[in-house]
């Protein structure tokens, strides 16, 4: 029986440790995941013979639930990545459908409640389009960012930022300073947006994909990414980064131990590392 906040685990340092192992973090693949709604909520994503479930565990007091998956995990072919927004109830998922002979990849969100969850709907274009949009993560204003491989990138999937406007969105912005001719994805905006981690499979890196950080100079333009050191990255793969509400801590996947699992850290790391960016 799990009991206490962050499903009963002993918060970390500032070294990443694997986020409940053996109920959270099992043998089998693990994804993205998040904290909602004050941390009552848990959701986390598990890969079954190649298959996306996405899980739900609650407190309502003491202890929390067994996990449990949440009801549209499989509508509309598949459900995959998700990241929550600084509203704290909002999950931005990823939605998986066939069209024309191959299944296009979109974004959609939906609100969790304490009555449950509310109706669930896809990002209109330009957002969406006939090509591939995942990983959307939301800062505090509404602005967007995300990845897709729509035509006129610079590499083969490019990080996007769409600025709300009058509860819309423009055309979006491929966010060229920090795309290169390979693969950048899995983006996670600060709410303030005084930061972006996301995931590059650039030159220069430790393994498969890794994490990087870029801060925002005080021109307001973004630095030049910095490589998470081997404290975060390894040889294999390391991707899904997401900071919580209340901002206290990072979590990520990695498989440097052979399966991919969900790690925390304490997020004061992002400080430390911006200290040394912005001097």
């Amino acid at each position: 029986m799990l009991k206490g906040p962050y499903l009963g685990q002993m918060p970390p340092g500032m070294t990443p440790e694997i986020f409940a192992p053996g109920i959270v973090s099992t043998d089998a693949p693990e994804g993205s995941s998040g904290f909602v709604m004050g941390g009552t909520a848990f959701l986390f994503q598990r890969f079954v013979d190649r298959d996306c479930h996405t899980y739900i565990t609650t407190r309502k007091g003491d202890p929390w639930s067994p996990p449990e998956r949440i009801p549209f995990w499989k509508e509309l072919i598949h459900n995959g990545d998700f990241v929550i927004a600084p509203d704290d109830h909002t999950l931005l998922y990823q939605v998986k459908q066939e069209r024309a002979g191959r299944l296009e990849s979109n974004i959609w969100e939906v609100r969790l409640n304490e009555d449950g969850w509310g109706p669930r709907s896809a990002l209109p274009a330009p957002i969406n389009t006939e090509y591939d949009e995942s990983n959307a993560s939301r800062a505090a204003n509404g602005n967007l960012y995300f990845f897709s491989n729509r035509p006129g990138g610079k590499g083969q999937f490019d990080l996007y930022m769409a600025e709300c406007k009058h509860g819309g969105y423009p055309e979006p912005i491929n966010l060229q300073e920090l795309n290169t001719a390979h693969h950048e994805w899995d983006p996670f905006i600060a709410p303030d947006e005084s930061y972006l981690v996301f995931c590059s499979t650039r030159p220069g890196g430790l393994g498969q994909d890794d994490l990087y950080i870029s801060f925002r100079d005080r021109e307001g333009r973004w630095c030049e990414p910095v490589h998470l050191d081997d404290r975060f990255n390894s040889p294999r793969s390391e991707n899904r980064p997401y900071v919580p509400h209340d901002g206290r801590f990072l979590f990520f996947t990695s498989s440097r131990e052979g399966n991919r699992d969900i790690y925390w850290v304490d997020a004061r790391i992002i400080e430390e590392i911006k200290a040394g960016v912005l001097k």
